[in-house]
């Protein structure tokens, strides 16, 4: 007698493992396109900053040379000033100093001006010396916003947020499998065969059959893999809570940024800058007339120069702070000129 026989058998899980398998899977694979949107949102975020300093930079260079210019002017009373004796000596050098400290920040400004520019390019991946040409000029664009409602759109509309939250809802699906494995899985087999009959030719033998596979050694395997999965799942929900707390506290430190630079850009240009320019125009022509000193004449045009400065800086650190928001929220709010989409 023999016999030739081929088996073949297939695991079938236990209704409900393949489908939290199948769900852990999906959950794993948004949680990455959600991680790419975050990191996008954040490269987006650090290339506005880049372009504000940008702007930013090149305004002052622009402002500290035409203060430069106009000290220079200054500079030619005096002389004139000096040469028919009306004037001391000493006007000219104090002159000559302020003069050489406006070239002294026009190097600084310049060397700022090629760093960022290198820093522009490296975020858009092109070589550090590709031309950039000249920015827009820089605009003020309104803030809609709330601070409740900047923050409600941040917990809803995070990206990196997100990626936690999918996270710890896979972290919920792992933790339903890992018990679900303490059940046995079904086990089915077929086996086709021959079997030779002594002078009677061939038998065909067909058998079915159907087993179990028991978790016998649940308390080292299965329990340790409950156990971890339960683990992994309190650590995702502490990093959810972490990465809210951060999100809701950098939304809210950008918000007072923003305000603040936006009440201080409208101090400077409905109060201050008007001012202190009038207060050159006057001290330029009471110079003329002997009624003050240079000292005073020029006091007057670093005083304006400083506040011209600080509110395009301010201009810069608004904007700034509207795309750290817009990283955070996922509302682009300069891009739709302060309307959001």
């Amino acid at each position: 007698n023999s016999m030739l026989r081929f088996s073949v058998s297939q695991e079938i899980p236990l209704p409900g493992k393949l489908s939290l398998r199948e769900k852990i899977s999906s959950i794993y694979a948004d949680a990455e396109g959600k991680s790419y949107q975050a990191v996008e949102r954040r490269i987006v975020a650090d290339l506005k900053s880049a372009y504000y300093d940008w702007q930013f930079t090149l305004k002052a260079i622009e402002i500290t040379r035409k203060n430069k210019t106009l000290l220079e002017k200054f500079t030619e009373i005096a002389k004139i000033g000096y040469e028919v004796g009306k004037a001391p000596q000493q006007d000219m050098i104090t002159a000559g100093v302020e003069t050489s400290k406006f070239l002294e920040q026009l190097e600084v400004l310049e060397l700022k001006r090629e760093i960022i520019e290198v820093r522009i390019n490296s975020l858009l991946d092109r070589p550090s010396d590709s031309p950039l040409g000249m920015p827009e000029e820089p605009v003020r664009v309104p803030f809609p916003l709330s601070p409740g409602e900047t923050e409600t759109l941040a917990g809803e509309n995070s990206p990196a947020l997100a990626v936690k939250e999918e996270l710890v809802a896979s972290g919920q699906e792992s933790l339903a499998l890992a018990k679900k494995e303490l059940y046995p899985d079904f086990v089915v087999g077929l086996s086709p065969g021959v079997m030779g009959k002594q002078g009677k030719g061939m038998d065909g033998i067909w058998e079915v059959s159907l087993g179990v596979k028991v978790p016998l050694y649940f308390w080292r395997k299965q329990s340790l893999g409950i156990e971890e999965a339960a683990l992994n799942l309190r650590g995702a929900e502490e990093e959810y809570r972490n990465t809210n707390r951060e999100v809701r506290f950098s939304v809210r430190e950008s918000y007072l940024s923003a305000r603040t630079a936006g009440k201080l850009m409208d101090l400077y240009e409905k109060g201050i800058i008007p001012q202190s320019r009038l207060s050159l125009e006057s001290a330029v022509s009471e110079y003329q007339t002997g009624a003050v000193d240079f000292l005073t004449l020029l006091d007057s045009l670093v005083t304006l120069f400083s506040f011209e400065l600080e509110y395009e800086r301010n201009l810069a650190e608004y904007l700034k702070a509207i795309a750290r928001i817009e990283e955070y929220t996922g509302v682009d709010i300069a891009d739709a000129g302060g309307k959001g989409k």
